[in-house]
């Protein structure tokens, strides 16, 4: 299994925050999906917006550029030049879809969320571990999400294997 590296830099190069002007350009997704409450937190009928996507939501990890796929990959500290981490099969684009149903109809707070899914060498996701979160909600309904769906393996020595596949989002 290949580990990941600290927190802090996971959280540093693969995070969703609140807003375009906080993220690395070099971050800045492909596609953009604000996730908003149905109801605001205030009383007000304007929506506040959430979190946004900053990574390249639509793509699935083979259509990924070389400095994406070195992004993504240094967050694992022990990954082979040759070794591959695991990666949602048809990219983010439908975990953030799904994130944002789950999320809608209610407030969602304020904080880092930072899981990780472990995935076996068939795809599939096996179990979930949560290290930060800034609500239960969000981590039963995240997690809940990226067990649903599936994965492109990780490959170690060519073979697929298992890893686990992190997932950070900033609620602010």
């Amino acid at each position: 299994m290949k580990t990941l590296a600290p927190l802090a830099a996971i959280a540093a190069a693969f995070a969703i925050p609140c807003s375009a002007a906080t993220a690395p350009a070099d971050m800045l997704a492909q596609a953009t999906i604000p996730i908003t409450q149905a109801r605001a937190t205030t009383g007000s009928r304007i929506r506040r917006e959430l979190p946004k996507l900053t990574i390249p939501a639509t793509d699935p990890y083979d259509k990924l550029t070389p400095e994406q796929r070195r992004a993504f990959r240094a967050l694992f500290t022990d990954l082979a030049e040759a070794d591959e981490p695991p990666y949602p099969a048809d990219g983010l684009l439908p975990v953030a879809k799904e994130l944002v149903f789950a999320l809608a109809d209610g407030a969602v707070g304020e904080g880092e969320l930072f899981l990780t899914v472990r995935v076996d060498e068939k795809g599939e996701p096996q179990s979930t571990s949560i290290y930060a979160t800034p609500s239960q909600r969000i981590s039963k309904e995240a997690a809940t999400v990226l067990m649903k769906i599936k994965y492109k393996p990780a490959t170690c020595a060519g073979k697929p294997c298992t890893s686990e596949f992190p997932f950070t989002a900033r609620f602010e």
